[in-house]
């Protein structure tokens, strides 16, 4: 499990838990992005949901500096598997995906269909 280590710089409060200035925090990274206050369904896989700024890959003097090139990686990636499977779509017969993890969510299956090329 993946997580970030801080400490709080002032007085905050966090859903309700207040916590003091010098306390120690762990930051569970599985869990960004999850807020239902800020994402719509975040329990649900939906592929055609809007973009929205994210903390993924951290933030300020965190940033991760191979960000650029896990995006790069991730679109080649991408790019590849669709100029290879035409068509590519989600199985409208399959099960729903089932996000999982905390460190890392993703689905555990994906049920897709394309076209024989």
């Amino acid at each position: 499990m993946t997580q970030v280590s801080r400490v709080t710089a002032v007085d905050a409060v966090v859903g309700g838990c207040p916590i003091p200035a010098g306390a120690g925090v762990s930051v569970i990274t599985g869990s960004a992005n999850h807020d239902a206050a800020r994402y719509d369904r975040p329990d649900e896989f939906d592929i055609d949901r809007p973009q929205q700024n994210h903390i993924s890959f951290g933030t300020g003097q965190h940033q991760c500096l191979g960000m650029h090139l896990a995006r790069l990686e991730l679109r080649v990636g991408l790019e590849t598997i669709l100029a290879r499977l035409p068509n590519l779509r989600l199985d409208p017969d399959g099960p729903p995906p089932v996000i999982e993890g905390l460190a890392f969510r993703g689905p555990t299956s994906l049920p897709v269909l394309f076209d024989p090329s």
